[in-house]
């Protein structure tokens, strides 16, 4: 018997792509325009938080100025916005119960 003739041939099984809704594309088209040659990565934005979080506390000066690199990350990165979260929530805590 003959592969092509054969019932189960690979290419039975092989669907076709999803199609890509508009939404999506555009959506990941935002992403890549938010790409930039420098950018954090999760490791060097973890060892910078807390001095980020100390600064933007502190009012001095404004945290999102001076550190766009890490602000920017901060939008895209949702991981990454989430310990900011937990780490600025607590430092505001104990600020208030000093």
């Amino acid at each position: 018997m003959a592969i092509e003739n054969s019932p189960n041939t690979s290419q039975d099984n092989i669907s076709k792509p999803e199609q890509l809704t508009d939404e999506v594309v555009m959506r990941f088209l935002k992403v890549l325009e938010q790409v930039r040659e420098e950018e954090l990565s999760c490791t060097d934005m973890y060892a910078k938080l807390d001095q980020f979080v100390e600064t933007e506390i502190k009012g001095g000066a404004n945290a999102e100025t001076l550190t766009p690199l890490i602000h920017e990350h901060l939008d895209m990165c949702a991981d990454c916005c989430d310990e900011y979260d937990a780490l600025l929530s607590v430092v505001e805590n104990t600020q208030e119960n000093d």
